[in-house]
């Protein structure tokens, strides 16, 4: 029998494409609801062809769930099937192999819900231990700290475990605030994962609400992988005469950004893009670097491709430059949300290197390029 790092190590080894893809490629992730349903898409975008390609995501559990998208990183895909019951998991996917891999929860694990909202999850690659590891992050009651003179006004203390698909071990870590002390960050209420994720270098960042009976308190929450700081980054304040509408983080320039749209009270509508930076001695605050609009409909955030904001209507996502792709008429009278990930084609191995062709590899045809190969095995994919 295989042992689980030979086991990982073929996972990660079958899945190459070549750099000719890796800056053409996206993963779109539709969320779509209206009065009787709600769910999720998933799709491959080509930017180059403009082709958009549905994923059908695969079902590693026996229940009938939705998914959510949590990101991806060289390659890999890291979802979670989420219901009510517990054959909720997070797992990986691979999208050239069509293999996945399920995240075994610890049978002492520290929460009762493991999966979103009731916590924020995010994968990374860490290049001190070459090996892929998802980290979770959540809220427990401080019972230590409650505030006594205030019964509506629950503390909890956030708490960051990670996991490590090369060992298969759940491990919590020990962080800190970055104030400069071992103490652990807290929140006034529960932590709820509300918006996307972003990963920029070893940190990763999500949109978050705190919430309590009598806070309900939207914020970014980032955690360095590196030095194990979990911080609160409050967003940027705007103009008294705008109401928020949507908002969506993403990576401008290699900085945290957030686009904001927001109305007007004449419910004209624009978009504002904000970088968060080094002000000075290591004081960080946000600056408005663009704004567009104003629109007379309303134009949702979507991400940021090559350093341009995305944008979608009922019909097509766009740029300033101009169209990037035509969105599927499906689902009459839903309303939509769109998250966009950069898909990236150059595969790091878990046990250090660039992948290397071995024979039982998946190789390059004479004729045919990684990125057609890439492509046929998505259309196989899609139809199964």
């Amino acid at each position: 029998m295989k042992s689980l790092f030979t086991c990982f190590k073929s996972f990660i080894s079958k899945h190459v494409l070549r750099s000719a893809s890796r800056d053409s490629l996206l993963i779109l992730d539709r969320f779509y609801w209206n009065d009787k349903i709600q769910g999720h898409h998933l799709f491959l975008l080509d930017v180059k062809s403009k082709k958009l390609k549905q994923l059908h995501v695969p079902n590693v559990t026996h229940s009938d769930m939705d998914f959510k998208m949590v990101g991806t990183c060289n390659g890999l895909l890291c979802l979670i099937h989420y219901s009510l019951d517990p054959s909720s998991t997070i797992f990986l996917w691979n999208l050239a192999t069509r293999q996945t891999k399920r995240i075994i929860e610890p049978q002492n694990a520290l929460l009762t819900y493991k999966v979103p909202p009731h916590c924020l999850v995010g994968l990374y690659f860490n290049n001190i231990d070459s090996d892929y590891q998802v980290v979770r992050v959540h809220s427990f009651e401080d019972t230590h700290n409650a505030c006594l003179d205030d019964s509506l006004t629950k503390l909890c203390a956030v708490r960051v475990e990670k996991y490590s698909p090369r060992t298969g071990l759940w491990r919590e870590i020990k962080c800190r605030s970055n104030n400069n002390n071992n103490q652990c960050v807290t929140v006034s209420g529960c932590l709820f994962w509300t918006e996307n994720s972003v990963t920029l270098e070893e940190t990763l960042f999500w949109v978050a609400m705190e919430v309590s009976d009598k806070v309900s308190h939207e914020m970014i929450i980032s955690f360095n992988t590196y030095t194990n700081v979990v911080s609160k980054i409050e967003f940027p304040c705007l103009v008294k005469d705008c109401v928020v509408v949507h908002k969506k983080l993403a990576v401008y320039k290699d900085s945290i950004a957030v686009i904001i749209c927001s109305e007007t009270e004449t419910m004209a509508q624009r978009l504002d893009l904000w970088g968060f930076y080094e002000k000075y001695e290591g004081v960080e605050c946000w600056c408005k670097l663009q704004t567009i609009g104003m629109f007379s409909r309303l134009e949702r955030p979507v991400g940021i491709f090559k350093n341009e904001i995305l944008m979608s209507t009922d019909k097509v996502i766009h740029s300033v430059s101009g169209a990037i792709a035509g969105l599927p008429q499906d689902d009459l009278g839903a309303k939509f949300s769109y998250n966009v990930f950069n898909y990236v084609g150059k595969f790091v191995t878990s046990y250090g290197g660039i992948v290397v062709l071995e024979e039982d590899d998946l190789v390059e045809n004479e004729g045919f390029s990684s990125h057609d190969l890439f492509i046929g095995n998505i259309n196989k994919l899609s139809i199964d």
